[in-house]
């Protein structure tokens, strides 16, 4: 992971920020430090493309994933490197975005092993070439195959590198004839380390993905060794199909919703409002006083009362009652907001009404699924 450029696409994540249930807690050490690294360099390019708070978030993601990470080596990592040898005019000067494109790739494979093919498909462009069958199929098609395969194939247990070799990864500028047809055209070439091909149509032992720029956003518009036809155009992005979104359990989203709720009030008392924000909805409704804020006006007081605040070193439990803390499912009490739907209530140790200004004795947040990651869309 040699390169840096400007933003690379997050679904997901993506989507991008989101937990997906702690995908990596299984993975090697090396795979936690490969995976942990692309995700703190698309924070990075988030942060230079003007999203600071998308960025905070992705970087967060990263020291939770390998709390060992050392930012400063992955910047120098990154540095921008010249591709050598013969270029068309022009092309030569700039570097290819090996390291955007690596970062890009396994954040595609984490979205495979988190088995969220919503997110999975956000990495497609609008349509996709698959050279091995000779066609094209949307990124609705394309979502209904990832169900099929999330579904069928053995992934419990699966790590980044029991999918593919990841040392084998390769960054190469397309074709002049390909750049013309299609725009900012790249081909990544990955030997696969396990066999799926009975599952998905695309996989074979060595694949190549083609990836371009749309809005300044990484796709993926074919996959196969053979290049799509330069006749051929990929249909313009839309929102993904959304996939069917299952009932959460109760044991399952009490202890995710604990995760976050603990994680956004440490964040707090951290004063780091950037990461906190990574767990607000972009609305969120204060209950006792019967409005609606943004979450860009809420992180915005929360910055000024913040400041003030002496926190000292205080932790979340001494802020509040842990052992108190309850989840249930619950009514919407917003409008327009619906689907699993959870409470949290909590009993307050400290009187922080002075750095948080919704603070109460007794507390009670709302949350709700959005990308994946439960979020507080109101509170009491």
């Amino acid at each position: 992971m040699r390169n840096k450029s400007l933003l690379a696409a997050l679904v997901l994540i993506l989507a991008a920020g989101t937990l997906w249930a702690q995908f990596w807690k299984d993975y090697s050490e090396k795979d936690r430090e490969n995976i942990a690294k692309a995700y703190w360099l698309a924070g990075r390019q988030y942060q230079e493309a003007g999203k600071p708070e998308k960025g905070a978030e992705l970087m967060r993601l990263a020291r939770m994933i390998d709390p060992a990470l050392e930012p400063a080596s992955v910047d120098k990592e990154a540095a921008p490197q010249v591709v050598s040898g013969p270029a068309s005019v022009g092309d030569g000067a700039r570097p290819v975005p090996t390291q955007s494109l690596e970062s890009f790739f396994l954040r595609y494979v984490g979205a495979l092993l988190a088995k969220d093919p919503g997110t999975a498909s956000d990495f497609m462009d609008g349509s996709l070439y698959a050279s091995r069958t000779q066609a094209a199929v949307t990124r609705a098609e394309e979502s209904s195959a990832l169900r099929g395969f999330f579904s069928e194939a053995p992934l419990e247990g699966r790590t980044p590198s029991d999918l593919y070799n990841l040392d084998s990864v390769t960054v190469a500028r397309a074709s002049a004839q390909a750049r013309d047809a299609w725009g900012d055209a790249y081909t990544l070439d990955v030997d696969a380390a396990a066999d799926y091909s009975r599952y998905l149509g695309f996989w074979e032992q060595k694949q190549r993905f083609f990836v371009r720029r749309v809005q300044g956003e990484w796709r993926i518009f074919a996959i196969g060794r053979v290049q799509p036809p330069l006749s051929w155009k990929p249909m313009a992005p839309g929102p993904a199909e959304a996939a069917p979104v299952a009932a959460s359990s109760p044991a399952d989203a009490s202890k995710a919703i604990m995760d976050a709720f603990t994680a956004f009030l440490g964040d707090l008392l951290k004063r780091d409002t950037d990461a906190a924000a990574g767990y607000l909805a972009d609305n969120v409704s204060v209950l006792r006083l019967r409005q609606s804020v943004t979450k860009a006006e809420l992180k915005t007081t929360l910055d000024g009362s913040l400041e003030s605040a002496d926190l000292g070193a205080l932790q979340v439990a001494d802020a509040v009652d842990l052992d108190s803390a309850f989840v249930e499912r619950a009514q919407s009490p917003a409008e327009g907001v619906g689907g699993d739907v959870f409470s949290l209530s909590v009993r307050a140790r400290q009187d922080l009404t002075r750095a948080i200004p919704f603070w109460n004795s007794y507390q009670r947040y709302y949350f709700v699924r959005s990308n994946g990651q439960w979020r507080i869309f109101a509170l009491f």
